[in-house]
């Protein structure tokens, strides 16, 4: 988890100070290390207040949280120079087939690729992406410096964040609204996930690159718990190659139980986190599934003063106001505020699989009044929603106390085989209150115990306990 900027003057003046009010404010995604790349000069510094950036008229910056590595970026080559947010698990492979030697991080080989299919003026960005887009396995909102131009993207989920605006002098982008609501931008925009944006002084256009309706073409015709069991082990293993520690928003259900058992597995380290109001279900839940899987738990328990503070920091954290997303946000910034501190950078959630298994109980509703076709439907048309409230709220959260999220669910090499699975083989009926038993079969393979994999769904809101203080507060 870092941040990303990148600022060009509508009228050839210099944006040196924009620069630095952007990664100012965006200094708690990437407090280890600043740099800038503008006018041929790449200047970093391990204090952003240290670092000197010469007067420009277009710039791209990058604030690091070093997560298995410390690759102060912007990174360049050729023509090319890039900022990059999230990861790129699959690196090695896509850097072999370009022919170039060992690459130092995946960040250089994102810079290497767009380098190696570009033209000097930037013309073919957008086939490169589409091309780049298929071939990576990741997360991502990367911005890239040709010249005097500027692109950005994001992947097709919309994992990692990306905003973009204009004002009478400047045009755009960084992590997060309100960076750029500081140099002026009055009413920033997310680019839509699997997006190219391309500034110059002249304008700024954003165009559809491979979005998940290209990613839907992919999904195979055959669906197996054979080849659901082997991508969440390439997932997880892809997503914690190189890490010594790793936390895991832990609630004591089946989705939250496999990603630990899996994670804990690999990362010598892992510890789980679970936050709630005094008997909550979550609570309970998570002391009796993290002794059955033998796994350490931390209990951060919530007074309805704690709550009601957690809940106001939530939503100044939002761009938007929902009292649910709110009460969600809470447990998970209490569990935040505890990570960090302890010197982990990688956080592990079960997020998307209620999405993607029918996990909710409003997937039974339209099952009786529409039938299994329209609950299809809702399932493709839910992940195409997560990038606007599930993503964009957990990023919010916990990049404010500088953790990196990692979701092996949303991994395009599992969703794969998770889409492949008809609605009819998620949900049994309308009147199924178990549902998501494809995740559940997967839970058996893994060796999650019955108890556990058969533990009826509670959402996490109501779980923690927090939704009923929350709806006092703002009621």
């Amino acid at each position: 988890m870092c941040s990303v900027i990148g600022v060009c003057s509508r009228n050839g003046e210099d944006v040196s100070h924009d620069a630095i009010e952007l990664m100012s404010v965006l200094r708690h995604r990437g407090p280890e290390a600043f740099g800038v790349k503008c006018r041929g000069r790449e200047v970093k510094s391990r204090s952003l207040n240290e670092l000197k950036v010469p007067a420009t008229d277009v710039v791209l910056g990058h604030c690091l949280l070093s997560t298995t590595g410390y690759g102060v970026q912007p990174i360049s080559a050729g023509n090319v120079s890039i900022a990059h947010n999230g990861q790129i698990y699959n690196y090695e492979e896509l850097n072999a087939s370009l022919g170039f030697g060992q690459p130092v991080s995946d960040s250089e080989v994102i810079a290497r690729f767009f380098s190696s299919r570009l033209e000097k003026s930037g013309a073919g960005f957008l086939s490169a992406l589409k091309e780049f887009s298929r071939r990576t396995e990741g997360e991502y909102a990367v911005g890239a410096l040709l010249g005097k131009k500027l692109f950005a993207f994001r992947d097709f989920l919309g994992q990692k964040p990306l905003w973009f605006g204009s004002s009478d002098s400047v045009l755009a982008f960084a992590s997060e609204p309100a960076a750029l609501m500081k140099i002026g931008i009055q009413f920033p925009q997310p680019l839509p996930p699997g997006h190219l944006l391309e500034i110059s002084r002249f304008r700024m256009k954003a165009s559809e690159a491979y979005t998940l309706t290209d990613f839907r073409k992919t999904v195979p015709k055959k669906h197996s718990m054979n080849a659901l069991h082997a991508a969440f082990g390439h997932a997880v293993s892809m997503q914690c190659a190189g890490l010594g520690r790793a936390a895991v928003l832990f609630s004591g259900g089946v989705d939250s139980s496999l990603i630990a058992k899996a994670v804990s597995g690999l990362v010598p380290k892992t510890r789980l986190f679970v936050a709630g109001v005094d008997g909550s279900h979550d609570i309970e839940s998570a002391e009796s599934a993290s002794e059955e899987l033998g796994l350490p738990l931390e209990k951060i328990l919530l007074s309805e003063k704690r709550v009601e503070r957690l809940a106001l920091r939530s939503a100044g954290m939002l761009s938007f106001f929902d009292v649910m997303q709110v009460a969600l946000a809470v447990p998970e910034l209490a569990c935040a505020e505890r990570i960090s501190p302890q010197g982990f950078k990688v956080v592990f959630s079960g997020q998307g699989s209620d999405e993607i298994f029918c996990g909710y109980s409003s997937y039974a509703d339209l099952l009786a009044r529409s039938g299994q076709k329209a609950v299809g439907r809702e399932i493709w048309s839910s992940l195409s929603r997560m990038w606007s409230r599930n993503f964009h709220r957990d990023d919010a959260i916990l990049a404010s106390q500088s953790l990196e999220l990692r979701l092996p669910f949303m991994s395009r090499s599992f969703l794969r085989e998770a889409m492949a699975f008809p609605a009819g083989e998620k949900m049994l009926s309308k009147d199924d209150r178990l549902r998501k038993h494809p995740v559940r079969g997967l839970a058996r393979l893994c060796g999650i115990p019955e108890s556990i994999a058969s533990r009826p769904k509670k959402a996490m809101q109501y779980g923690s306990g927090t939704q009923k203080v929350v709806s006092k507060l703002f009621g």
